[in-house]
């Protein structure tokens, strides 16, 4: 059996590689977020087999946008919002305040990912949920919890280096210790410096 300060030592290494996790998906979907808002905005040569418009694009990119969404806030899922709560405890009422404002679209997102986002349900089912999202009240909602979600994460990734300062570290000791498991074989730190979880330029 551990001792309290060894298991909270440890509780605090897992929490930091569950964030991790985040943070390399958090990045992949403000990529996605940027691509979206561009192509909605702007026009762009189709490279496909068949004609498609920028709105066409855009329409697909917001299948895995509301996902990546759904899979962060899903308390079966990546429950970022419980992570954040623990890791950034200053924030806590914040972080309550603003998952408040998004959970009125919850049920819509959990149901379109379900159905039509990561997985692709009986026809009916999978169609009807893709026009859902479409439906103004729910549109409404969803980019209202969109906008809460972003405006939050900005605030807890300025909040990093001064009330996550173990985070570099905890990065650096996982990859090393991913290294040793796969025969030594290099991870890019390059790469997550680019994720801005190592100092570095």
């Amino acid at each position: 059996m551990l001792c309290p300060m060894r298991a909270q030592h440890e509780m605090r290494r897992q929490r930091l590689r569950e964030y991790l996790v985040f943070r390399v998906k958090l990045i992949e979907f403000l990529d996605i977020v940027g691509l979206w808002r561009l192509l909605k905005e702007r026009s762009v040569s189709s490279k496909t087999p068949v004609p498609r418009t920028c709105r066409d694009f855009a329409d697909s990119l917001r299948t895995p946008l509301l996902s990546w969404f759904a899979l962060f806030i899903d308390k079966n899922g990546m429950n970022v919002i419980e992570l954040w709560k623990e890791l950034f405890p200053s924030h806590s009422a914040e972080i309550d305040a603003a998952w408040n404002r998004m959970k009125p679209a919850w049920d819509i997102l959990r149901t379109f990912r379900d159905r039509a986002g990561f997985h692709g349900d009986k026809p009916l089912r999978f169609f009807n949920a893709r026009r859902e999202i479409l439906v103004r009240q729910n549109r409404e909602l969803i980019d209202q919890a969109l906008v809460e979600f972003q405006k939050l994460q900005v605030k807890i990734l300025a909040a990093e280096s001064s009330e996550l300062r173990d985070l570099p570290q905890a990065v650096d000791e996982f990859l090393t210790e991913l290294e040793t498991d796969h025969g030594h074989s290099h991870y890019n730190r390059q790469e997550f410096k680019r994720y801005l979880m190592i100092p570095g330029n």
